[in-house]
């Protein structure tokens, strides 16, 4: 679920000049909510839910996932996630701590990581990963880095002119140490879905994981196998809104390939995106400004 799991907080986030305008300094987020639908296996595996609320010194995460339909007998799993950052004036997000709580069929774990003012974090996990014969995550391997959510987070609301998809980050998630690569594959034009809330014009974005430490012996080689294989995800910038919004995922996975689709978006107290409704026909793509 770790590899599956940064793409759906990369479940938030390119655009160039000729998909939008840039954002202007004035556009800030408030709070978001978030919905995504994740399908294998020819059906809906699991649902999604991120609410992104701002404070009076940084902003909060809240995010759920949850499988279901025929998945749901298979490998249930339920994971709920809070997490605080702190936003500097020029934009930058530095997190302060991240609590996340897990229960599925075959594992149930709890994390909580702190940041000190040093900016290394500090983690707690249970049950602890000796308990899965884990290579250990050495302290100098964590500096520098972010959780899942504040590095997709810090690219969904950049403020420069810079493409949010490109470059790399560093990712501690209390057990595993690893890196995203990013590269940006080019503008396309998705065409409707009934199982997406956006049709339009949207930049494909590749990502590429790659293990540092914390994994497991027994299954590194597999593990490896898997992170070598391309995430594509598709991000498209609403026009008025402060965030660039991913609105399709494609990727691979041990029962084959998934695909994820936004199915609802609120921003900034406005609907951004109308909810999918499964009885109705695909949305029609909406005018994007040269």
């Amino acid at each position: 679920m770790r590899r599956f799991s940064i793409s759906l907080s990369a479940l938030l986030f390119l655009a160039q000049p000729a998909l939008l305008q840039a954002a202007r300094a004035e556009e800030i987020l408030h709070n978001a909510d978030l919905r995504f639908g994740i399908y294998a296996l020819g059906a809906k595996a699991f649902d999604v839910d991120m609410k992104v609320a701002r404070g009076s010194d940084g902003l909060s995460v809240a995010s759920a996932v949850r499988s279901t339909g025929a998945a749901n007998l298979l490998l249930r799993f339920r994971m709920q996630s809070d997490l605080a950052v702190r936003q500097a004036a020029d934009g930058h997000l530095s997190p302060l701590r991240y609590a996340s709580q897990s229960d599925g069929s075959f594992s149930k774990r709890t994390i909580m990581i702190l940041w000190g003012a040093d900016g290394l974090p500090t983690s707690v996990v249970e049950p602890p990963a000796e308990a899965d014969d884990r290579e250990p995550v050495l302290p100098e391997q964590t500096r520098g880095t972010f959780d899942p959510t504040t590095a997709v987070l810090a690219r969904a609301l950049r403020r420069d002119t810079a493409a949010p998809c490109e470059g790399s980050d560093k990712i501690f998630d209390g057990r595993r140490r690893y890196n995203v690569h990013y590269e940006a594959a080019g503008m396309e034009r998705l065409e409707a879905h009934n199982r997406s809330a956006y049709a339009g014009l949207a930049l494909k974005c590749r990502l590429r994981f790659e293990p540092i430490a914390g994994y497991s012996r027994k299954y590194m080689d597999q593990t490896r196998k898997l992170e070598e294989e391309v995430t594509e995800m598709w991000l498209a910038r609403l026009p008025g809104q402060p965030i660039w919004l991913p609105v399709r995922l494609r990727s691979a996975w041990m029962l084959g390939e998934v695909g994820g689709y936004v199915t609802a978006t609120t921003i900034n107290g406005r609907q951004a995106l109308k909810p999918v409704d499964d009885d109705a026909p695909p949305p029609e793509p909406p005018k994007i400004a040269p």
